[in-house]
């Protein structure tokens, strides 16, 4: 049963960040930020760092085709982007997987390569025509301050989960 655990609390950050936070926080044109809530790019950076970049890759990929299509018309760039960021946020050291504060700034570090890398391949390929900075001020550091809150809620429950998950593994080995 623990198995289903991971993909379902991955799954749950994928519908808040859809529904829940739509309703308590909704866009508003009084506002000029725009809010992107990124708490399964949470989940997918700590499951690289505790998992390894396997897991985090394909958590990345399948998470970012959801994103695909559900959000957007253009099949490929969350995909390539969330399995991207899985990558390069996978490290093995036993400082950063008992550390919080790594875990935060690779979170952090994490969140900024995505939103960068999606404005991007959207900017290349004509599907937005908004400048870097007006998306840097309007949309990218508002919503990198909001997951980066977020962050610092969801690490230390998904280093218990992690810490869990590790021990029952063990015990099924012996």
């Amino acid at each position: 049963m623990i198995r289903f655990g991971l993909p379902l609390i991955v799954f749950l950050l994928f519908l808040l960040e859809g529904t829940w936070f739509q309703i308590f926080v909704p866009p508003s044109p009084e506002r000029d930020i725009v809010l992107v809530p990124r708490f399964t790019i949470i989940a997918i950076v700590m499951i690289s760092i505790f998992r390894g970049a396997g897991s985090g890759i394909l958590y990345g990929i399948a998470v970012g085709l959801l994103y695909d299509f559900v959000y957007t018309d253009l099949i490929g760039v969350y995909m390539f982007s969330f399995g991207f960021t899985a990558y390069i946020s996978s490290f093995t050291f036993t400082a950063v997987r008992t550390n919080f504060w790594w875990q935060f700034l690779i979170t952090l570090g994490s969140l900024f390569v995505l939103e960068w890398m999606t404005y991007g391949l959207h900017y290349v390929i004509g599907y937005t025509d908004i400048l870097f900075e007006d998306f840097f001020m309007t949309r990218m550091l508002p919503s990198w301050i909001l997951n980066g809150t977020a962050a610092l809620l969801l690490i230390y429950p998904f280093q218990r989960f992690f810490h869990r998950l590790r021990e029952l593994e063990e015990l099924q080995q012996r």
